[in-house]
């Protein structure tokens, strides 16, 4: 949607998926040349440089992203809504968000995030217990020290 309507903030992400697992992916911003990548087992990557997800662990310390029509709106805590779901969790993969949770989102999205997240240190995980098998999953992205926290108040 925003590259439909002339918003520079979009993606291309590519994920494989093999035996009910996803096991590399790829989000590349062509706008500012910046991309992501992570294969299973070896780490994620910004433009060749090593990423982890960020240390921080007080969730007033933190800036988070969220999406899509249904989501919490939570009052002590700093979100943003960029409507580029991959890009978010790059984001988060990478350090510059601190979590991310979408309701209702599509699994194409953010099969590529997925393993980003996973493989730079983060935790993934549905909000209703579902599995990532489903079309439509509620998700949850952060570093392991607030990933409970911000699970609760969801």
């Amino acid at each position: 949607i925003n590259f439909l309507h002339g918003i520079p903030h979009f993606a291309i992400c590519i994920a494989l998926k093999s035996h009910d697992e996803i096991i590399s992916g790829l989000i590349f911003d062509p706008i500012k040349n910046e991309m992501f990548y992570a294969e299973k087992n070896n780490g994620a990557f910004f433009n060749n440089e090593r990423i982890r997800v960020s240390k921080k662990n007080e969730l007033s310390e933190c800036l988070f992203a969220t999406g899509g029509k249904k989501y919490n709106s939570i009052n002590e805590i700093s979100t943003r809504k960029s409507g580029c779901a991959a890009l978010d969790l790059a984001y988060v993969a990478s350090g510059r968000y601190d979590g991310y949770w979408h309701r209702e989102i599509n699994y194409w999205d953010i099969a590529a995030g997925i393993i980003l997240v996973k493989e730079s240190g983060g935790f993934v995980e549905t909000l209703n217990n579902g599995s990532f098998s489903e079309q439509k999953i509620d998700i949850i992205a952060t570093n392991s020290k607030i990933h409970k926290k911000l699970k609760d108040l969801l």
